[in-house]
């Protein structure tokens, strides 16, 4: 090679590894300008999850004062309620009452969970209490018309200007039980869920109506109730469907309702303190691993 094609080879090199450097300058530049939107960007993202799980959290507090344990033990002396939230803010909701010669306990579950689901808590609640006061009349109460009233009021509230299709999911799952202060029994109505009365170490199942507060197939069937006797010292246990239905265990099975029947059947002669802490151990190992699908919730009182 003679001295011109050198140099000329040269040049060419060195104009190579000009653009190069060039071409390298301008990416770290981009990589610079990345990292600064990366970071804009996530801090951004960091405090909008920080309001946005604030805001939950406050909503939760709103929620725990408006079915809170405390005004259960005011009317109720030796009861448990376990609860596990799918996240912060429940779509199960509780409530007590005490009017004239009742108790009343409530249990719900509305469709849905997390925000959504706590939004129906406060309008099953508000349905709740409008409808209580609506049918106790001449010292009775009618908790077959009380499910009516609250089907209708639910509906209504969430009845959209087109009648869309698509709400007709919306709704809850409800256990209405009258505790006749004077002692006799228990009068029950339910849509979609059950309650279990363990007396003398055995376990009787009463069933609630198949259908929900809500839209149904069976439309506008009227509610019925049931009267359950019981005796001093009884259990009644009352809990949404989303147990049984919960993935898990060795197999990653369903809880199913033969086990939920054997777990109270295990529980019922202990104290409800006892109770709770059982219930808690059981339902915590069989999520362990799996994924919850929904709020779960457990509750027992003794007459």
């Amino acid at each position: 090679m003679n001295i011109f094609e050198y140099r000329k080879q040269a040049i060419k090199l060195k104009a190579t590894r000009d653009a190069n450097a060039k071409r390298i300058a301008e990416l770290q530049n981009q990589l610079a300008a990345a990292d600064v939107t990366i970071k804009t960007e996530s801090e951004r993202c960091a405090k909008a999850t920080h309001e946005n799980t604030s805001s939950i959290r406050y909503a939760k507090r709103i929620q725990s004062a408006a079915f809170s344990q405390k005004e259960i033990s005011g009317i109720f002396s030796d009861y448990f309620i376990y609860t596990k939230p799918h996240t912060i803010v429940s779509g199960d909701f509780y409530k007590a009452a005490e009017i004239e010669h009742y108790k009343i306990f409530a249990l719900a579950d509305c469709s849905g969970h997390g925000v959504p689901g706590g939004f129906l808590t406060m309008l099953g609640l508000s349905a709740l209490k409008e409808s209580l006061a609506k049918h106790f009349y001449d010292d009775n109460i009618d908790l077959a018309a009380i499910l009516d009233e609250m089907r209708e009021f639910v509906k209504s509230s969430l009845r959209s200007d087109n009648d869309n299709p698509d709400n007709i999911s919306d709704g809850m799952n409800l256990t209405l039980c009258a505790f006749e202060i004077k002692g006799g029994g228990v009068r029950f109505a339910g849509a979609n869920q059950n309650v279990y009365l363990f007396s003398e170490g055995k376990l009787t199942t009463y069933n609630g109506d198949r259908m929900p507060i809500g839209w149904s197939f069976k439309g506008d069937s009227p509610f019925s109730e049931t009267y359950i006797p019981v005796k001093k010292g009884d259990m009644l246990y009352l809990t949404t469907d989303s147990l049984q239905n919960q993935f898990g265990g060795p197999d990653n099975s369903k809880f199913s309702t033969k086990r939920l029947v054997s777990m109270f059947e295990q529980i019922g002669s202990m104290s409800t303190a006892d109770q709770k802490d059982t219930v808690a151990d059981i339902v915590n190992k069989w999520v362990e691993g799996a994924v919850q699908i929904d709020d779960l919730t457990v509750a027992g009182v003794r007459v």
